[in-house]
């Protein structure tokens, strides 16, 4: 498949899924055949700004393509994918992969059957700082994870856990390398029927503890992670890719040494989305695969149960 140019096409093209289909215009292994919403209107507007063909009905791009990103609502995600895998198409879809954790099996054991791509957008795992972070794990005893945002109507059909923690799930998940033992914790609702902030620790199969912090009704914007080891204790900013890293230092007057250095932005969903590409031409695993994206809305409907009861 490699000389070939795959057809690719975006389902929901609101606001996060009009950047999508720009980055698959950027990538010169896909053609961006075209692009879908349920809005016709939308769905119009997009194609024209973009130059590509609109379509008002998934079903229509059956045939038209080889991969699809579906960047529709939540509650939509299971039944695009589910119509794309069933007719041969590689699936990227943004996260949390379906609504509920039996949909997400349904859509994994799908794609295994048909032996088809399905990937899922966890976004921070292609965030440059959140990269640089990780090549300095050795060990971890401990990670504390925070994100906290002003509230905004887009991403509010569903809680906080879904919306803003999910994304913390995943790196916990992936950063710790084990699965989560205990848990404890709380949450609240301000201003939505969901929850919009919540606070929860974890112990680790493997003995590290963790903590995440999350909220959709603070004032300012926050996004960091915080690890302790037996050498030191690293800090990464994961919006302005600022980190720090506090250890030992050589003694006297320096007891402490401090270690601070930037990284360069990176466009994630470019990179995302590349790495998506990548994978359907090369016939390689997806970097965050549907069984990840299972594992993380697993652990976040635990941690929604554990909270209500």
């Amino acid at each position: 498949m490699t000389n070939k140019k795959l057809r690719g096409a975006v389902v929901g093209v609101g606001y996060l899924g009009n950047f999508h289909a720009q980055k698959y215009k950027n990538n010169s292994h896909v053609e961006l055949v075209g692009v879908c919403d349920h809005f016709p209107a939308q769905a119009d507007k997009i194609a024209g700004d973009l130059g590509v063909k609109s379509f008002h009905r998934p079903e229509d791009l059956i045939g038209q393509v080889d991969l699809v990103t579906i960047a529709a609502s939540t509650l939509s995600h299971f039944e695009l994918a589910k119509l794309f895998l069933q007719n041969g198409i590689h699936v990227n879809v943004e996260k949390p992969i379906t609504a509920t954790v039996p949909q997400a099996e349904e859509l994994v054991a799908l794609a295994k059957k048909h032996n088809l791509k399905l990937a899922v957008g966890h976004i921070e795992r292609f965030n440059p700082s959140v990269i640089e972070l990780k090549k300095y794990l050795k060990n971890p005893r401990t990670i504390e994870l925070t994100r906290m945002a002003p509230y905004k109507a887009r991403g509010a059909d569903v809680s906080v856990l879904h919306d803003l923690m999910i994304h913390d799930m995943d790196l916990l998940l992936w950063l710790s390398g084990s699965e989560i033992e205990t848990m404890v914790g709380s949450g609240t609702k301000l201003v939505s029927k969901e929850l919009d902030t919540a606070s929860v620790s974890f112990k680790m199969k493997n003995g590290m503890h963790a903590i995440i912090n999350v909220s959709r009704v603070s004032p300012t914007t926050q996004r960091s992670i915080r690890v302790t080891q037996d050498d030191c204790t690293l800090f990464a900013h994961t919006g302005t890719h600022e980190l720090e890293k506090v250890e030992v230092g050589p003694g006297g007057d320096e007891l402490v040494k401090i270690t601070k250095w930037t990284v360069n932005k990176e466009d994630a969903l470019q990179k995302e989305t590349d790495a998506f590409i990548d994978c359907v031409l090369h016939d390689k695993a997806p970097v965050v695969t549907g069984l990840d994206g299972l594992k993380a809305l697993q652990a976040i409907e635990d941690v929604q149960r554990m909270i209500e009861a």
